[in-house]
């Protein structure tokens, strides 16, 4: 009995974690490298900057979270992510990232705090070296 209880539970904490692991989100390979001197790219200089570039699936979002800290995120929304107009953009005053067509909302850790949108932003690695960062996945 012991035994069926404890595999009972395995199961279900082994199903329930997997769930929170997938991405609607489809695997591109992303090898992007942002120049923080390019002029295109001063807001990065500041905490709190975002830029938008090329990659992924919809584009991507570079945002500076700390003075050592970058993020990128997939510009695609998790939220019905194959309708057209699901891409995610910083809203005007700069402290949350939102989805206009769907209204989901997401923090700028890339979790979603309002709307439709269960999963967070699809979160690529960033490293730096030499005023470089290097976005890949």
């Amino acid at each position: 009995m012991n035994r069926l209880l404890m595999l009972s539970a395995f199961a279900l904490i082994w199903g329930c974690d997997s769930q929170i692991n997938v991405s609607p989100i489809p695997e591109v390979p992303v090898n992007v490298e942002v120049n923080l001197n390019d002029i295109d790219n001063v807001t990065l200089k500041q905490i709190g900057g975002y830029i938008y570039v090329d990659g992924g699936v919809r584009g991507l979002i570079v945002y500076r979270k700390s003075q050592n800290t970058y993020k990128a995120y997939d510009r695609n929304c998790t939220f019905q992510p194959s309708d057209a107009c699901a891409i995610v953009s910083f809203h005007s005053s700069g402290f949350y990232i939102e989805d206009s067509c769907c209204s989901s909302v997401f923090d700028t850790d890339g979790f979603p705090t309002g709307g439709p949108a269960e999963y967070p932003l699809k979160e690529y690695r960033v490293s730096s070296a030499n005023n470089v960062l290097y976005i890949v996945n």
